[in-house]
């Protein structure tokens, strides 16, 4: 084999692994997703108190890092509006915790509320405000 076979076929040696290379990464994303490292809240529990007219939302959701893998997002409707969406970078606890926020409604409003894992999922609970 002369010296200009070798470089042709080391060329197509290296054309070669760069396409499987970049066939092969989304495989390993689709076949390792990130939602397998993460998982929903299990459960979210809003209260409203009408004296001091604030909603207390307690979620339960574990998490081992709970600045990469925490509730990223709590979305507070009322009659399919949005009331008040709060962003969060981390969440307070490893399990459970709460957050409160001031709101107005009336007896009988019904509340939606939705928080959103950082990395995958999310859960709603309904609320009527008695």
């Amino acid at each position: 084999m002369s010296e200009n076979e070798r470089i042709q076929t080391d060329r197509r040696d290296f054309l070669g692994i760069s396409i499987r290379g970049i066939l092969l990464t989304p495989v390993l994303f689709l076949g390792f997703p990130f939602p397998a490292f993460a998982n929903a809240p299990k459960e979210v529990l809003p209260t409203y108190d009408a004296a001091a007219k604030t909603l207390t939302v307690k979620i339960t959701h574990p998490s081992s890092s709970m600045t990469f893998h925490y509730i990223e997002n709590v979305e507070i409707k009322k009659g399919g509006k949005s009331l008040l969406s709060t962003d969060y970078k981390s969440q307070p606890d490893k399990e459970s915790f709460s957050y409160t926020y001031p709101i107005e409604v009336a007896p009988g409003d019904v509340l939606e509320v939705k928080a959103s894992c950082s990395i995958f999922g999310s859960r709603t609970e309904k609320l009527t405000v008695s």
